[in-house]
Parts: structure tokens; sequence; C-alpha cells
């Protein structure tokens, strides 16, 4: 088992809740039900917040403890970078907190779900590739 496996199978629960999310982005639907998709978003939440917990109670303070200067310093700018994408997510999540929210604008709902996804996609996309390859890379 490498150091950040259990960190990449919350990333791949995300990116499948994620798509799951993206299926019910349907504009003529949510406006009639959106339950379905504010169960999913609320799903996805819930996954994301219990992922940033552990990554920033545990794994970013670990990694930024490593002698390798290259991996310390990573984890500390994707720590810090993460401050800024939750704000943005939180604000994201807070806005369509309810279905009736998602059924009154459906359009902007799923503009920026896609926004949302995509950034979160972009963000696992680089931390699997950069950050936790280094680290499970890293000898200590």
């Amino acid at each position: 088992m490498t150091k950040t496996e259990k960190f990449r199978e919350q990333h791949n629960d995300l990116l499948k809740l994620a798509t799951e999310l993206q299926l019910l982005l349907d504009e003529k639907n949510l406006s009639l039900d959106a339950k379905t998709a504010r169960s999913c978003l609320s799903k996805l939440m819930g996954k994301l917040t219990l992922h940033l917990s552990l990554e920033d109670n545990v794994l970013y303070p670990n990694l930024s403890k490593s002698k390798n200067i290259e991996l310390s310093s990573l984890a500390a700018r994707y720590s810090n970078e993460m401050k800024v994408t939750i704000t943005k997510v939180t604000k994201y999540n807070e806005k369509w907190a309810t279905p009736t929210s998602i059924k009154t604008n459906p359009a902007a709902f799923i503009a920026e779900t896609k926004q949302i996804i995509s950034v979160l996609a972009d963000r696992i996309k680089r931390e699997n590739q950069e950050l936790y390859s280094l680290a499970d890379r890293t000898t200590e």
C-alpha cells in the first residue's frame, strides 16, 4: 500500500459522484425536480469535506515536514491553494443548498456545477500526478 492510496481512492469516489451529478445536468429536468441533483450534490460535498479535512489535518502537515524540500514545499503550496478552492466550493454549495434554489435557476446551476466539477477534476488530476506521485516515491 502506498502512502497516498486511501487519498487516491477518495479521489476516485469524488470523481464518480461528480460524474453522476454531471449526468443530472439537464435544464428541463432540473426545472421540474431537482431533488436527485441536490441529493447527489450533498453526497459529493460530504465526501469532499471529509477528504479535505483528512488532507488538511493529516496529509499536508505530514508531507510539509518531509526532508525532501520539493515535497514539503509542494505540500505547502497545495495546502494554500486549497484554501482558495474550498471557499469557492463552499459558496457554491450554500448558493444551491435546496432543490428549490436549483429549480428556480437551473441554467445557472448547470453552468456553476460544470465550473466547480472542472476545478475539482483538475485539482484531483494535479494532486494524483504531482503531489501524490512524489510522496509515494519519497522514502522517509
